[in-house]
């Protein structure tokens, strides 16, 4: 997810946006299934997020480690206000 997460997510996105207001049902489906992947793929950079979080605790904590964790909750973070955007429903913020 950390890699190529960005772009997975980024297309999500549009695709979400391209079919969210199609009154036809197959399109309906897609956005359910866009967004469903978009929470799991989420899920998942959450846990990164944590593993990387008791990496730099647990190690020597440089500053690089301290970025890396700062940069990854932005990034959490700004996806998950795109997803509540789109759908109009709220997810839990990065834990600390």
């Amino acid at each position: 997810m950390r890699q190529e997460g960005e772009s997975l997510l980024d297309l999500l996105k549009a695709a979400i946006r391209q079919w969210q207001s199609s009154p036809w049902p197959h399109e309906q489906e897609r956005v359910r299934f866009a967004v469903s992947l978009f929470r799991r793929c989420l899920a998942a950079y959450a846990d990164s997020l944590e593993e990387a979080r008791a990496k730099a605790e647990t190690g020597y904590n440089l500053e690089v480690d301290r970025r890396l964790v700062k940069e990854m909750e932005e990034k959490l973070s700004y996806w998950q206000r795109k997803l509540e955007e789109l759908t109009g429903s709220s997810l839990p913020g990065p834990a600390r």
